[in-house]
């Protein structure tokens, strides 16, 4: 059992073993234990390097489990499971006590919107009501080295695919910028990935949230050559691919309307900008390994590798998403 001082919103886990061998059950503040509950893997991020270093195709199993304030939790296993490593993470602590930027990283400003052109109509990327990274309370000094240093300096190459993902969270979520924030704090600190895994993120009401960091130079997710910075949302497939996290678990649900009006908003401006098209196939070459596979140029996390990742419900919707994509941009 671990007990906390500080209120949790929410539990990180890393583990081996089956996908569904964890139970988890929260503390409250008086040290009574609430009802067990079933952890259900979230996506399975990961950056290339992983690959080069440990000689393996997936990633570990990894989730963020809700803890509504909690003041700790207790784990439970099936054998041959192994927890790598447990978390508790304070994100509303993380969003009120901002440390000052570093001097030679500073906040990216509000960018211009600059119009993909594509027959009659202009889409403008970023799109409407953006939320950037200070908007959302990133504390910029956990991608930074003891040094000073981004811990994972950013990379960057001509987009090839973009690839929509979930995160296995509540869908209606109260607080999602407190989400985003223990996202972040999960995937910098305790997967020493050194920033957040997605591009973009999208909450249930259709905000876009502000993902991977990419300099002062260029507009989100881009520097000033119009290259895309590499993200950790597909293992073995990063560079070149945008990855857009939908907030909610879509095994066995749609996403709700204004959180698909945003994805195709969304995805319809970067397609406009690269002049990609949504309804294509593509043949994706990783500059990290070499490898060459075919795939969409727009789709989901399973179709780069095996996972349940972006949900089943979301994955059989994405035709629908690529139809009205290709409205607006073709």
């Amino acid at each position: 059992m671990k007990r906390t001082s500080f209120p949790i919103t929410a539990v990180g886990l890393t583990w081996t073993g089956s996908p569904r061998g964890v139970r988890l059950r929260l503390i409250d503040r008086s040290g009574r234990p609430g009802a067990w509950q079933d952890v259900t893997a979230g996506c399975p991020c990961g950056k290339d390097t992983e690959i080069l270093r440990t000689k393996s195709t997936t990633p570990p199993n990894r989730a963020l489990v809700p803890a509504h304030g909690s003041y700790g939790y207790q784990l439970d296993v099936d054998p041959g499971v192994k927890v790598v490593e447990a978390i508790a993470i304070d994100a509303g602590r993380l969003g009120r006590k901002q440390r000052p930027t570093p001097s030679d990283t500073p906040s990216k400003s509000n960018p211009a919107k600059t119009p993909g052109t594509s027959g009659s109509r202009a889409l403008a990327f970023p799109p409407p009501g953006l939320m950037l990274r200070a908007d959302w309370g990133a504390d910029e000094a956990k991608r930074l080295t003891a040094d000073g240093r981004e811990s994972s300096p950013t990379r960057f190459t001509q987009i090839q695919a973009i690839t929509v993902h979930h995160t296995a969270t509540p869908v209606d979520d109260p607080d999602p910028a407190a989400t985003v924030r223990a996202i972040y704090e999960q995937h910098a600190t305790s997967n020493d990935w050194g920033d957040i895994g997605y591009n973009f993120l999208i909450d249930h009401q259709g905000t876009v949230y502000e993902g991977r960091y990419s300099g002062t130079d260029g507009i989100p997710a881009h520097n000033a050559d119009d290259e895309v910075v590499t993200a950790f949302h597909t293992f073995g497939f990063n560079p070149g691919n945008i990855g857009i996290a939908l907030l909610g678990d879509f095994n066995k649900e749609q996403p709700p309307p204004r959180m698909r009006d945003a994805l195709v908003r969304l995805t319809a401006s970067l397609a406009a900008r690269h002049k990609l098209d949504p309804l294509a196939g593509i043949t994706y070459l990783s500059p990290t390994s070499g490898k060459s596979t075919g795939g969409p140029a727009l789709g989901g996390h399973q179709d780069w590798t095996s996972t349940e990742c972006p949900g089943s419900a979301e994955y059989l919707d994405l035709p629908t998403v690529r139809e009205r994509v290709a409205q607006l941009t073709l």
